[in-house]
C-alpha cells in the first residue's frame, strides 16, 4: 500500500474515532459474508457500526486520543465496534450475536478512556445502560415525594371511610356508638 493511500486511509479513520472516548473491540475470524452482513444490518438499525481495521493504520489515526490503550492492544484480525447511546447497548448486542457467530470473540474496549481487557469486557454486557440509571435515580429522587402524597392522601381516605360508613349508619337508622375517650 502506497504512503499516500495510508495517509488517506488515516484520515479518514482519524476522522470516525477522533472525537470517540469509547469502542469495543471483537474478533471475527472464519465468518462467512452473509452472517457478517446480518451483523451489520443489525447494528446498523441500532445506529452502531463495526469496522475492520488495520491495526497499524488504526493506532496512527487515533495517536494519543482517548482510544490509545486500544490502539495499543491491538493484535490480529481486529474489528472496532462503536454508536449507540453507549458502549454497554453495543456490548449487549454482540453478547447476543456470540452464540450465533463461532468465530465471534470481545477482546478489550476502551469505555469512556478506560481501558477494559478481556476478562472485565465480559461483564460489560450486563451492566446498567445510561438509560437505565437515569430511571433509577428519577425514580430515587421521586420516591420521597411520592411516600409523603401517599401518607396524606391515605389519611384523609381512611376519614372519608369513616365519615360514610358513619352516614350509611345513620341513613339507615342504626345506632351510633359513641367513640370513647
Amino acid at each position: 500500500m502506497s504512503k499516500l493511500v495510508k495517509d488517506i486511509i488515516t484520515q479518514e479513520l482519524r476522522s470516525r474515532y477522533a472525537e470517540l472516548d469509547s469502542a469495543l473491540w471483537v474478533e471475527m475470524v472464519g465468518v462467512d459474508g452473509i452472517t457478517t452482513n446480518q451483523l451489520r444490518h443489525d447494528l446498523h438499525d441500532k445506529s452502531m457500526r463495526i469496522e475492520v481495521v488495520k491495526n497499524s493504520l488504526f493506532r496512527r489515526a487515533v495517536g494519543d486520543g482517548p482510544l490509545k490503550p486500544l490502539a495499543e492492544s491491538l493484535q490480529g484480525p481486529a474489528a472496532i465496534l462503536t454508536g449507540g447511546e453507549s458502549l454497554i447497548d453495543v456490548a449487549k448486542v454482540i453478547e447476543d450475536w456470540l452464540p450465533k457467530i463461532k468465530g465471534l470473540r470481545l477482546r478489550g474496549a476502551v469505555l469512556e478512556g478506560e481501558w477494559l481487557d478481556e476478562q472485565r469486557v465480559a461483564g460489560l454486557a450486563k451492566m446498567p445502560t445510561k438509560r437505565d440509571l437515569q430511571a433509577k435515580v428519577a425514580a430515587i429522587i421521586l420516591s420521597p415525594a411520592a411516600n409523603i402524597a401517599s401518607c396524606a392522601n391515605s389519611g384523609g381516605a381512611n376519614i372519608a371511610g369513616c365519615l360514610k360508613t358513619l352516614i350509611e349508619k345513620l341513613e339507615k337508622g342504626e345506632p351510633v356508638a359513641a367513640a370513647s375517650a
